[in-house]
């Protein structure tokens, strides 16, 4: 459901900025987030690999499931 012209001009005037830049602002910090927790999840994951107490295919799973995550949060926020 959209805004009317007039809840727009009073969103603006109250906010300073339009809904679209409130969503966008929105959208980048979802995926800003996400990221941070994917860098730290396969950091995690290579300290446990490079210390042998995660295996190799175990690493393999775990960048792939946190790049998946990654591709399909952003698919479906911007799409």
């Amino acid at each position: 459901m959209s805004m009317s012209a007039p809840q727009l001009s009073a969103f603006q005037a109250m906010g300073g900025f339009t809904p679209q830049q409130s969503t966008t602002l929105l959208i980048g910090l979802v995926l800003a987030c996400a990221l941070i927790f994917a860098a730290w999840a396969l950091v995690t994951g290579y300290r446990g690999w490079a210390s042998g107490q995660l295996s190799q295919g175990k690493f393999a799973g775990l960048t792939a499931k946190v790049l998946l995550i990654y591709l399909l949060l952003t698919f479906l926020l911007l799409h």
